[in-house]
């Protein structure tokens, strides 16, 4: 059914070729509109945005990322937002400029509508429903990448091509389902409408799986809100606006179910017995009623029988006025919640709770990284302005004009020069019938979805949300050093080779200190974790708890963490993932400005160093030694001539060094090379330089000397993990007895009893493989350290002159015998500082040493 006033006949205004200064005012009020909604209506909409991460057994944290409106507006001007935005724009702008078009027609302003406007308009609201549809099917199609590591899910701009080509495959799918249609005899207005319903389908379906598997959490969140209690995501009592607008969710919320239900049921009865839904003559008295081809153009069962009801009213002032209401709300719902409430499904989608309220939700980013990181917050905000709102746009715009029967849509000579192209195709009975297919098709996904969940969000009540704990770990951070007695930082033991002590420092706070200190341990650990992994070089472990520790954190204050994560991304040759990340770190930090050269030694052509940058590192002695390491490595020598410092940053330069004499074959001249570093130094305790010089007497033949070095350090440094290896390789040979278990699994794989070979690649970044059993072992070991590929012959020369196939020169080392014992535990490449703390980014061999000349990046 739809309704005219009074019962009179709406004509449709004509479609009129000439452009007229009335064709300029829809143009200029559509623009001013959505300029104003944009920037006073969306920042605001945007404002409190939240996300629950899990900390523990059935026990979420919640915190806010977005405060004010300012932190919004921030938040869109990221370049990551921007194609979000301008499609949201366009799509917006397309539907406003057909209803300001047919405004000026309702004020006697223009005579017909104006073919540019229409045009524009019509073009404004299908690219980006196009758009909505590929980005629809790419998030549920595409599987992220990352679940095993805080990876950001589009690093790898083939991703972005793919979403692309998913969308020409599938609009090429429509093409072929209409041919198929148009052999089969079906009506022409038919297979436009099925074919545009299919085309459009993965918006409708992302649609369902969102509000459907968070459909609970919501609820019970925004009925609390309406009573003035604190939710589970908003820890605060509400003011009465927001009890005012959790009350139009909740009640909308209600409402949901019941009207999917009911269009699941229509449709169902529809294709059992489409004549069972006749209405009475008292009905078809009615002067507003016109008889529609299908009950769901008139709100399926559930719009018949109100019809049926309302009928019983006589006054038509108050009967028009409540059908065209109920009407409106049972068709035009999805649109409503796709447009209206895009912001609301932003918020569903920042809160990732799915997995703990339903089933069968989509899951676009880890939740801590969108806490963390900004760029995670945009590719969410981008899917909800992609991904809804132009098929939303399209939804509502359709409505416009099958609304009151399709009165306001041109048909025959009424289009005008249009009569035989555009208007030959959008017939009424193809509008309409398309209409109440995306509404139904929105309430069925949701429906399905909906009742899967419903067992798995019954448990909800058992599941902790402290929205409180950011604010308590706030206050308790002011006494940590009170509380934890001022204890040295795991990075701090690091550095002074005291990896017993670090390891017994992780045991206590793992261990905790109680309930009352929870969210503190919590935080104190994950970031005990996270520079005890940056250590041995697991980068994607390091770069897990970085993660964590920026969404604990709240991110502002955590640099070391931030550094982690640029760390992580070079370590990994991510340098797509790193963009973002080199973006939050300042310029003006030494630690900072050696992370930014190692990305342009990566990308030499792409990342020129900035002035201050430059400058910065040109007094820096660790860069300088940086710099001699690829001058070395181009020219293929082993040492430096640089004078050592007695630095955490230059014993580790200095243990690189012998690990490459030892590719040569020179062990006994790197042990010379030690033994004078640590006389000149005075040092008495460095756990690390004496289990390389123990490997280095074990490399000469003097295998009882390195015995007794091993088995001393093992007396009371059992847990050191590179001792560890060392121990392990002699009792490989029968010479001695390995270390027990280490409980905390800080160690080197091979040493673990576990599949080293199948792992190693994940677990240690920037270390080559003890082997190099497989091709994938191999590959890794030349992007991690191409070191590996030195020798005495030329062996290094011929693999960079391969390229990114120097791998391949590897496949000799396929043993352990094929390469010094232990290697990979002080071969090392580029060292930097994270916090003081030096780790290793490796060496990887596809660097393009002659871009890097041209760069200047060794001139500084």
């Amino acid at each position: 059914m739809k309704i005219s006033y009074e019962g009179d006949i709406i004509s449709a205004p004509p479609i009129i070729d000439e452009v007229t200064p009335a064709a300029m005012i829809p143009f200029v009020l559509a623009g001013l509109t959505a300029w104003l909604f944009w920037t006073q209506v969306v920042p605001r909409q945007l404002r409190g945005l939240q996300v629950a991460f899990q900390t523990g057994e059935k026990r979420y944290e919640v915190h806010k990322v977005t405060s004010s409106v300012e932190d919004v507006k921030n938040l869109l001007s990221t370049q990551g937002m921007r194609f979000g935005v301008t499609t949201y724009l366009f799509a917006l702008t397309g539907a406003l400029i057909l209803f300001f078009e047919f405004m000026t027609i309702r004020l006697g302003l223009s005579e017909g509508y104006h073919a540019l406007s229409l045009a524009i308009g019509l073009c404004f609201i299908a690219v980006p429903a196009v758009i909505s549809s590929g980005s629809s099917l790419g998030a549920q199609v595409i599987k992220p990448i990352g679940q095993g590591k805080a990876t950001l899910q589009d690093s790898n701009i083939w991703r972005s091509y793919s979403y692309v080509l998913l969308t020409i495959l599938w609009m090429a799918l429509v093409l072929a389902l209409g041919l198929v249609l148009d052999i089969l005899d079906v009506p022409s207005f038919r297979i436009f409408s099925i074919c545009t319903f299919v085309a459009f389908a993965p918006a409708v379906l992302a649609y369902g799986r969102v509000l459907g598997s968070s459909w609970q959490a919501l609820r019970q969140s925004s009925q609390k809100i309406a009573k003035g209690e604190a939710s589970p995501f908003h820890n605060h009592k509400p003011n009465a606006k927001q009890q005012a607008i959790a009350l139009i969710v909740n009640i909308n919320l209600i409402a949901m179910p019941y009207v999917a239900l009911n269009t699941v049921i229509s449709i169902m009865a529809l294709s059992i017995s489409p004549e069972l839904f006749t209405h009475s003559d008292r009905v078809l008295e009615l002067p507003e009623y016109r008889v529609q081809s299908s009950i769901m153009e008139e709100g399926g069962v559930l719009g018949f029988a109100l019809i049926e009801l309302f009928s019983f009213i006589p006054e038509d002032g108050i009967r028009v006025p409540m059908v065209s209401m109920v009407l409106l709300f049972l068709l035009l719902n999805v649109a409503l919640i796709g447009f209206l409430f895009v912001y609301e499904v932003a918020r569903i989608l920042f809160l990732d709770v799915q997995d703990v309220s339903g089933k069968g939700g989509i899951k676009l980013a880890d939740s801590r990284l969108l806490r963390a990181e900004r760029s995670q917050q945009a590719k969410v905000l981008n899917f909800c302005f992609t991904g809804f709102a132009g098929q939303s746009m399209l939804l509502l715009a359709l409505a416009m004009i099958t609304f009151w029967d399709s009165s306001f849509l041109p048909q025959g000579d009424q289009c005008g020069v249009w009569e035989n192209s555009i208007c030959n195709v959008m017939q009424k009975d193809s509008l309409e019938e398309l209409t109440w297919m995306l509404a139904s098709g929105g309430q069925v996904a949701f429906i399905v979805i909906w009742a899967r969940s419903r067992k798995i969000g019954s448990s909800l009540e058992d599941i902790s949300f402290d929205a409180s704990m950011g604010e308590d770990r706030a206050r308790m951070s002011q006494l940590e050093d009170v509380i934890y007695l001022k204890q040295k930082a795991i990075r701090k033991l690091v550095m002074e080779d005291e990896w017993d002590r670090a390891l017994k420092r992780i045991d206590s706070v793992i261990e905790g200190h109680g309930e009352q200190l929870e969210g503190l341990d919590l935080l104190r650990k994950t970031d005990a974790m996270m520079e005890i992994y940056a250590a041995m070089g697991r980068w994607d472990d390091a770069e897990n708890n970085a993660v964590s520790i920026l969404a604990l954190r709240g991110g502002r204050e955590a640099q070391i963490a931030r550094l982690m994560l640029v760390a992580a991304s070079l370590s990994q040759r991510d340098l797509a993932e790193a963009k973002p990340r080199l973006n939050m770190i300042p310029d003006d930090d030494v630690e900072s400005a050696r992370l930014q050269w190692f990305a342009s030694l990566m990308q030499p052509k792409k990342r020129p160093l900035n002035s201050t940058i430059s400058s910065l590192l040109s007094m820096d002695p660790l860069t300088k030694r940086n710099i001699d390491l690829v001058k070395r490595f181009e020219q293929n020598i082993a040492t430096s001539t640089l004078k050592m410092r007695n630095t955490p940053s230059d014993r580790m330069i200095i243990l690189g060094d012998a690990a490459r004499l030892r590719l040569e074959g020179r062990s006994g001249e790197a042990l010379n090379l030690i033994e004078r570093f640590i006389k000149k130094n005075d040092i008495n305790n460095w756990t690390h330089g004496e289990v390389v010089r123990s490997l280095l007497h074990l490399d000469e033949g003097r295998v009882n000397t390195a015995t007794n070095i091993a088995e001393k350090l093992g007396s009371n440094r059992s847990r050191h993990p590179h001792l560890r290896s060392l121990l392990r390789h002699l009792e490989s040979r029968g010479e001695t007895i390995s270390a027990s278990s280490e409980p905390t699994g800080i160690e080197w794989l091979i040493d673990s009893g576990l599949d080293w070979v199948q792992a190693w690649p994940y677990r240690h970044t920037v270390a080559p493989a003890p082997a190099m059993v497989t091709k994938d072992l191999q590959k890794h070991a030349w992007g991690a350290n191409a070191w590996i590929a030195h020798s005495a012959e030329d062996t290094l020369d011929k693999a960079k002159s391969k390229g990114n196939n120097g791998w391949k020169i590897l496949s000799k080392y396929k043993d352990e015998k094929n390469l010094p014992p232990c290697l990979f535990t002080h071969l090392t490449g580029i060292i930097v500082t994270i916090g003081g703390m030096p780790v290793d980014l490796g060496l990887p061999g596809q660097l393009n040493l002659k871009a890097i000349r041209n760069a200047g990046l060794l001139d500084l």
